[in-house]
């Protein structure tokens, strides 16, 4: 590395602490809460919006499902975070209204929370600004409600022919899994994309639109992403938001599968007698602006982005299992990026889902990184929205981060709900005399020019983010804005390393590199087991504008080294294909450049939802359409 790449890092971190962010705007849709204010009075009204899933929510009879814990193809928790009674206004954006038509609610609960941050911030719909301001979206990459109206007919088509085949009856017809589909857009198919998207063609975004999955961990990556875009100067106004409404079918399933729920219906986080999750859907968008930008313009300041630590826990121990060293690293990044000294932090928003391990986890790297770093000051309080609105996945540290600007700006701090017995982190450092449990003034730390807090999500797969907030007052804060709207940030120049990849049956970049010397190519017709019986159905190929098999570059299949990857060869509790191939060439990508372990290095894949997954609601969902259908 050069000397002046050594200098443009050091004066890159030191203008990251100077160049602080302001939130101008915010909106979400939350489980009984479709504005902030609405969210703010439910916390300190210590209101539970964890409701029972609906047939209408489940799109099928909840009883048709329901099992015990272990049972195959059966939820057992029916108790969630859910948004009911949302009504879209589809007139005034860029779009015409029929464009919506058939949209899947959680892009809409996206697109209109960001109209709504945009309102609250002052922002005309149709202003120059708007040219310069572009989206971060967090999003799920899970199947929604409205692909499934996609997908689904696909397969239960197959089923439908061999069912009037073996009946012998023409008229025999399966009924549909959602009554209610009636416009199918294509829009929808772009499950883990589209969120964004929407959002910049409907409002008239300018600048950069992307959609990230970093799990649990999403709400604060797209805050990161954003905040960088300020701070390099590539954009001057930014949506960081994060929204998840996956298919709450998927959802149940796959949380029971992973025994993540608590099989006797307790979810409180930091209590010792909670067992699991329970999972919620909604959405919350922030707008962001350089704080001197917001300061100039007389802008409404909610907070101010202090810093923001990013990690991952890297080789742990299952690829699931949250490991403190990398939480305690997402920490330690927060305040090098930040004028804040952990001393001052008065309290903590955690993660805190309610899992036995994953709190437990959470305490520890709590009191690891605080022990020693409090010098005689109280350690923060803490506390966790999701005993209020349940786990909102991709979507979950929005409630979090608008709590945290609430009470900062109020002076008063909501409580946890439905604590009996607080669990403790390993030496006492966090307990029960950090949980508040009724409201209570902020706990203000001497010698603190402003209210401080932190906010923490943490991911599956170990994806880590730790934000630290400050309260705002132009007294405060004015001296330490740039004086200057310029960038802090200067890019460096990047160079390729390492290289990797598996195109079809090219395994790797020399077979890359040797088909495109010869101009071969890796096309060969889609492996009889991928076709799930389509094939021997031309007129079912037909309806779906196929006219025969089509060749393509498939991959049929490839080796992996399960222990290397720490990830358990039994079929029902493995990742995806796509993920395990993923996993493959970015290990192969990695031992190209020759990185050693333990370097900081970021892993960034563009990826789509694997439409294949919409298969297991087609088959399962099979149970209760079975017996509608002969009824």
């Amino acid at each position: 590395m050069s000397s002046q790449s050594n200098q443009n890092q050091a004066q890159n971190k030191q203008q990251v602490k100077c160049n602080k962010i302001a939130i101008v705007g915010i909106a979400n849709q939350y489980p009984e809460a479709d504005t902030p204010k609405d969210f703010w009075q439910n916390l300190l009204n210590k209101k539970d919006s964890r409701t029972t899933l609906s047939a209408e929510k489940l799109g099928a009879k909840p009883e048709s499902y329901q099992g015990v814990q272990g049972e195959s193809d059966r939820f057992y928790c029916d108790k969630g975070g859910y948004i009911e009674n949302f009504n879209f206004d589809s007139n005034g954006y860029r779009l015409t209204a029929e464009s919506f038509n058939g949209v899947d609610q959680s892009f809409l609960w996206a697109l209109d929370t960001s109209r709504k941050a945009l309102v609250d911030a002052g922002i005309d719909l149709n202003a120059d600004v708007l040219e310069r301001t572009g989206v971060i979206m967090g999003a799920l990459s899970f199947p929604t409600t409205r692909s499934n109206d996609l997908f689904l007919p696909m397969y239960h088509s197959v089923v439908e022919k061999a069912l009037k085949d073996k009946l012998a009856n023409n008229q025999f017809s399966l009924l549909p899994t959602n009554e209610t589909a009636q416009d199918l857009n294509p829009i929808n198919g772009a499950a883990a994309h589209n969120a964004s998207k929407l959002v910049a063609d409907a409002l008239g975004l300018g600048n950069v639109q992307l959609s990230l999955d970093a799990a649990c961990a999403s709400s604060v990556y797209s805050l990161k992403l954003a905040c960088d875009y300020l701070n390099t100067g590539k954009a001057d106004m930014m949506l960081a938001g994060a929204v998840s409404g996956a298919d709450p079918f998927f959802i149940n399933m796959g949380f029971s599968i992973f025994h993540a729920y608590p099989d006797h219906g307790v979810s409180v986080p930091f209590d010792s007698n909670s067992k699991g999750l329970f999972a919620g859907e909604g959405a919350g968008v922030l707008v962001l602006k350089r704080l001197a930008d917001a300061e100039r313009d007389g802008d409404n300041i909610y907070a101010v982005v202090s810093g923001i630590g990013l990690s991952n826990d890297g080789r742990g121990q299952f690829v699931l299992s949250p490991n403190s060293k990398g939480q305690v690293q997402a920490f330690e990044r927060a305040y090098e990026a930040s004028n804040l000294s952990p001393d001052s932090i008065e309290v903590i928003e955690c993660h805190a889902t309610g899992t036995p391990l994953g709190d437990k986890v959470e305490l520890t790297s709590m009191e690891r990184f605080f022990a020693d770093k409090l010098n005689g000051s109280n350690p923060p309080l803490i506390g966790s929205a999701k005993s209020n609105l349940g786990h909102l996945l991709t979507a979950a540290g929005m409630p979090g981060i608008m709590k945290m600007i609430f009470a900062m700006k109020e002076g008063v701090l909501p409580p946890s709900i439905n604590l009996d017995k607080p669990l403790s982190s390993p030496e006492g450092l966090f307990g029960s005399q950090n949980l508040p449990t009724q409201v209570q003034p902020w706990p203000s730390k001497a010698g603190n020019p402003e209210r401080c807090a932190g906010v923490s999500v943490f991911g599956f797969g170990g994806c880590n983010a730790h934000l630290l907030l400050e309260a705002y007052s132009d007294t405060n804060h004015v001296s330490q804005a740039l004086e200057s709207t310029s960038p802090s940030l200067q890019p460096s120049n990047l160079s390729i390393t390492g290289l990797a990849s598996h195109f079809g049956s090219l395994q790797s970049i020399n077979a890359l590199s040797t088909a495109i010397e010869t101009n071969d190519d890796a096309f060969i017709a889609l492996p009889k087991k991928r076709w799930k019986g389509l094939d021997q159905h031309p007129e079912l190929l037909n309806q779906f504008g196929l006219h025969g098999i089509p060749n393509g570059a498939y991959i049929d299949q490839f080796d992996l080294d399960f222990l290397r990857f720490k990830v358990p060869p039994n079929e029902d509790d493995r990742l995806i294909s796509q993920q395990l191939l993923l996993m493959k060439v970015a290990d192969e990508a990695i031992k190209d450049a020759k990185l050693v372990a333990g370097q900081k290095v970021a892993v960034l894949v563009a990826m789509e939802t694997e439409l294949e997954m919409h298969q297991f609601r087609g088959r399962v969902n099979l149970h209760s359409q079975l017996a509608d259908s002969f009824a």
